[in-house]
């Protein structure tokens, strides 16, 4: 799920909301044989025996995945990340590992695939990084905590400019330091929020109700030297890492933690000054999406079932989104050998993290004709959270249809016996790519957890009985939707 921008940081992208979120409501009713092959060291699982042909689709895949398999998916894309810096994002080579142990699985199971290939932005940091409190002009130390590490107090976020030994002024702008502040919201969203301001400056101000790119562009505007944010639920060691949506900032821009936005409160009223520090770079580098479909189908009838593969550049993203990427890549291994009256298209997207990239990549590019041969678009983000949720999409803003395949995933759980809810995760994850060009999409979220975005998403952060029973739900919608009886 894409790096978070609403206030509190908990949210998902590409919107920041000025709104709480949505109300969840329920408003709808209703052994994998181990082959390794040595020249690569990737573990090809193919499928077990395809069950009675008797059963209809939908059925017949739904007994054929195997959550078990999906672990053993896990466990290799965790063997990637230990070997490439504990992180897949796109553009890096733990990515590009990744990509092609799907693309050998895909290619195993008997599809064809095909790489869709773009220049992304990949932005990394580069070094060690702080930000420290200074002695005023008239010498006199600062007292409390002077200084702040990289990665532990703050992060830059993706896309923000570097800073060598930067020395700037703090000037809080909107800062709120008192009591229940988590409550309230900074400013910044509007050019005229920072009229007054002190060009030169560093700005310290609260998340704002907009992008969080909004509020850099106009503190740029502005004059601001950097932008400092500080979100009041962030503690040290749990930083996330917003992203600004796109290469071109020209400031340094960070987000703090609550702590660490006190301090630099407290040094602006004394008249201390910050040095930042923030070696980072951002550079394009090559990056593939992974496409595969069934050989057979309606090609005019296209269901995509797609997950983003990449992790972001602080863990190893195991339940973000391994677990939703490689619930898609069992599926299609189960679907190879049977015969759906629909085409369908799996798709393993780069480049969500920083800002759904590969999916909007791979829609914008699509002729009109191919356009509408997609019916419909399932999207698998995160389906292994701890003590998570069973959350089907409800997105208002969802193109027509899209409420009918919220209902099948509802009707497939409640057949289960398992309880769920809707969720409005609107631009969050790469269904909004397909949102956009007017297709009906649908999906299913088992929501946030304590390992989000940080280095602790590992293989044993994944809820495995969660994560079985979304698998299943999974297969089964995609089955009655590729055998023609989803009402689509």
């Amino acid at each position: 799920m894409s790096s978070p921008e609403t206030p509190d940081g908990t949210g998902t992208l590409p919107v920041e909301s000025a709104a709480p979120a949505h109300p969840r409501r329920r408003w709808l009713v209703a052994a994998a044989v181990l082959l390794v092959v040595a020249a690569t060291g990737v573990v090809l699982l193919r499928p077990s025996p395809t069950p009675a042909p008797t059963a209809d689709l939908a059925a017949r895949l739904r007994d054929a995945v195997q959550v078990s398999a999906v672990m053993a998916d896990l466990a290799e894309l965790q063997r990637i990340a230990d070997a490439n810096g504990g992180i897949r994002a796109g553009g890096t080579p733990g990515y590009d590992a990744s990509a092609a142990y799907a693309a050998v699985q895909l290619r195993g199971a008997g599809y064809d695939v095909r790489l869709d290939t773009l220049q992304l932005p990949t932005f990394l940091e580069t070094g060690p990084g702080s930000v420290t409190i200074e002695p005023g002009a008239d010498g006199v130390p600062p007292t409390g905590p002077t200084t702040f590490a990289m990665g532990t107090d703050f992060r830059p976020m993706i896309f923000s400019a570097a800073a060598v030994d930067l020395v700037a002024g703090v000037e809080p702008v909107g800062y709120d330091p008192s009591p229940g502040a988590e409550l309230r919201q900074g400013i910044g969203c509007k050019p005229g929020d920072f009229d007054g301001v002190t060009a030169g400056a560093a700005f310290l101000v609260l998340p704002g109700p907009c992008y969080r790119r909004d509020q850099v562009d106009n503190a740029v505007a502005a004059g601001a030297a950097a932008l400092i944010v500080a979100y009041p639920s962030w503690e040290p060691g749990a930083v996330l890492r917003p992203t600004l949506l796109r290469p071109g900032v020209t400031i340094p821009v960070l987000g703090v933690t609550h702590e660490m936005g006190m301090a630099l409160f407290s040094a602006a009223q004394a008249g201390h000054p910050v040095r930042l520090s923030v070696p980072v770079s951002t550079e394009n580098r090559p990056s593939s999406s992974v496409i595969a479909e069934t050989r057979g189908g309606d090609a005019g009838k296209v269901l995509m079932v797609g997950g983003h593969l990449d992790s972001v550049i602080d863990g190893p993203g195991i339940n973000d989104n391994g677990s939703g990427a490689m619930a898609v890549l069992e599926v299609a291994r189960r679907l190879a050998d049977l015969a759906p009256a629909w085409k369908v298209r799996f798709a393993f997207w780069t480049g969500e993290e920083i800002g759904l990239y590969g999916a909007f990549h791979y829609v914008q590019a699509l002729g009109a004709t191919e356009r509408s041969a997609i019916r419909a678009y399932l999207n698998m983000d995160m389906l292994g959270s701890p003590k998570g949720s069973r959350l089907v999409y409800g997105d208002p803003a969802a193109a027509a249809g899209s409420e009918a395949i919220s209902a099948l995933f509802g009707a497939s759980l409640d057949a289960a016996g398992l309880s769920w809810e809707t969720d409005d995760t609107s631009g969050g994850s790469d269904h909004y790519a397909f949102t956009q060009s007017g297709i009906a999409t649908g999906g299913l979220f088992s929501g946030l957890d304590p390992c989000y975005h940080l280095a602790c998403d590992r293989l044993d952060n994944v809820d495995r009985a969660l994560l079985g029973q979304l698998v299943h739900a999974l297969a089964d919608v995609t089955g009655t939707i590729a055998s023609d009886k989803g009402g689509l």
